[in-house]
């Protein structure tokens, strides 16, 4: 190709190059300032002391604690809370998976279940054999939960286990 030629295609590319950077800062909107304003936001003001009066309602001794009468309104709020636990019969199951009389053993197996995504613990008991483990899983809230658990258990380790209401 000729040397010329080839000096007017470099040229011509670097002219459309310049053309295409700089004629469309020409037909864009000017940069508006808005980045260069600043903010000033307003602080709130200081809250009202209103300690004092709340300081000087707390007894300072423990005669003035005993001779400050018993609100009635807690004693109801506690009888309406055992009214519904009753009503609602909340009970929690356990299931016991098995007692060991070495605590590593216990401690191994509830390792096991737990990377099975079984939510179990050890606890110990004493006893006139000595101090046993139990491995349990649990709390379940509902009885069929609970049971569907202890049937899992039992195909997966092949143990007998054993359901406990709390």
């Amino acid at each position: 190709m000729n040397e010329i030629l080839k000096q007017r295609i470099v040229g011509a590319m670097v002219i459309t190059a310049l053309a295409a950077i700089f004629v469309p800062m020409l037909f864009d909107d000017p940069v508006s300032d808005a980045d260069s304003y600043t903010n000033e936001l307003s602080l709130p003001q200081q809250p009202a002391d209103n300690t004092q009066a709340l300081l000087d309602s707390i007894p300072k001794t423990s005669r003035d604690v005993l001779s400050r009468p018993k609100p009635a309104q807690i004693d109801l709020q506690a009888q309406q809370i055992k009214k519904s636990a009753q009503q609602a019969k909340l009970e929690s199951w356990i299931i016991q998976v098995g007692s060991f009389s070495q605590e590593q053993n216990a401690i191994e197996f509830r390792d096991k279940l737990r990377k099975n995504k079984f939510t179990a613990y050890v606890d110990s008991v004493s006893s006139n054999q000595g101090t046993l483990y139990r491995l349990r899983v649990g709390p379940e809230l509902g009885e069929k939960i609970a049971l569907k658990t202890q049937q899992r258990l039992e195909s997966l380790y092949k143990v007998k286990t054993l359901l406990v209401a709390e």
